[in-house]
């Protein structure tokens, strides 16, 4: 596959792939990394501390990505949006918020929080991933892209480690508030290299095309990325409780996540060098048939291993489905893409809210299997439609 590449001014300030690569990665673990998958970390020992029982973390996590859906269709169907300010205002939300879960605020103002979490991960995903896909194509380094896309499964990591030592060494609350110093110092760093760069590109509002040059249709892969999103939410919210049931021990249950972070740290690298000999397609439809596999696995075969091995699949394959989903919406006018991306994002955002929802509605007795399975059948129905898009709209 070929990036086009857009040009604007400003580029001669460009400070290099490598700063606007490390920035954007910054970007994703502090606002995905942290912001949204902490939660996933610090949630058993929430548990354990009588902070929440699975019924209310489920609550809480689809309230998160409520918030999400509602940050991805405010990017999407904006028609004069400033990235630099949108950017700059993820930021700060994505850090308030971090550190106010470390106050003990309850249930309902709990809620709020992770909503507005939500809308600011949203926000530093699509400006944030806007700024720097454009920026390294004005640079012929197109490939750097590949280390943006790490922050996720950097931020994972990060999460799992503090958490092992919370459980140890601290509480819960202190784990979010350590996170929120971490997440922090990330912004700052994001803020400096690519605030500039979004102040020099075309602002969102002034298509640099016309309408009707913005790109194809894209129903059927907006469909296979919404079925996506549920697909893998499950076993990322709650892996670690699934694996503390089998186990029985905090450390087993944290280092399912671990792993999870490991195996996505160069997923998404991996899949788009895959794309490159395969076709974008093939290697999307590949990571979606492995993920279903991967999801069913601590459900299907007992023993941590299973689930250990489905921890790893996991995480091999989440962050490289969703960089080449958003590959195959974007188009050359920078106006247009964030919007395609906004709007296949809003898609996943809501099969992300629906799984969270499922396992709350079931209640702390439900247990885990009939969601995992659902989802890792919606991710066979998204491979399929996957092959529809395809034959049909003729993206990338």
């Amino acid at each position: 596959m070929r990036l086009l590449s857009p040009s604007f001014s400003g580029v001669q300030r460009s400070p290099g792939p490598l700063p606007i690569a490390v920035a954007g990665l910054l970007a994703l673990l502090l606002a995905m990394g942290i912001g949204r998958f902490g939660f996933t970390a610090l949630l058993p020992q929430m548990r354990d501390e009588g902070l929440l029982d699975v019924a209310s973390g489920g609550l809480l996590a689809a309230s998160n990505y409520l918030g999400y859906l509602a940050g991805a269709l405010w990017a999407a169907f904006s028609r004069r949006a400033d990235a630099a300010h949108r950017l700059l205002a993820g930021l700060l939300v994505s850090v308030v918020t971090t550190l106010a879960m470390g106050l003990e605020l309850g249930f309902l103002w709990w809620c709020g929080v992770r909503f507005l979490s939500g809308v600011a991960s949203a926000a530093v995903y699509v400006y944030a991933t806007g700024i720097v896909l454009r920026s390294l194509a004005a640079c012929q380094a197109a490939g750097w892209s590949g280390l943006h896309y790490m922050g996720v499964g950097g931020g994972i990591v990060l999460s799992a480690l503090l958490a092992r030592h919370m459980m140890v060494a601290g509480s819960a609350l202190e784990g979010w508030r350590w996170l929120g110093l971490l997440a922090a110092l990330g912004a700052v760093a994001v803020a400096v290299v690519l605030l500039p760069l979004a102040r020099s590109a075309p602002a969102l509002g002034e298509p640099a095309v016309p309408a009707e040059s913005a790109g194809p249709p894209m129903g059927w892969l907006a469909a296979a990325y919404g079925l996506a999103g549920f697909g893998y939410i499950v076993n990322a919210t709650f892996l670690p409780l699934m694996l503390r049931a089998q186990d029985g021990t905090a450390s087993a249950a944290l280092d399912g996540w671990l792993v999870v972070g490991v195996a996505a740290l160069p997923a998404t690298l991996f899949w788009v060098r895959l794309s490159f000999r395969w076709g974008v397609y093939p290697a999307l439809i590949s990571a979606t048939l492995i993920q279903a596999v991967g999801v069913a696995l601590p459900v299907l075969v007992s023993g941590v291993p299973a689930a250990m091995a489905g921890a790893a699949l996991l995480g091999a394959t989440f962050m490289g489905i969703a960089g080449l989903s958003q590959w195959l919406a974007r188009v050359p006018d920078p106006w247009a893409t964030a919007r395609r991306i906004g709007l296949i994002t809003a898609c996943y955002g809501v099969g992300q809210v629906a799984g969270p929802l499922l396992v709350a509605l079931r209640g702390p007795a439900g247990g885990f299997a009939l969601p995992v399975l659902a989802a890792s059948a919606a991710l066979l129905c998204s491979a399929l439609l996957l092959e529809v898009s395809r034959r049909r709209e003729h993206l990338g």
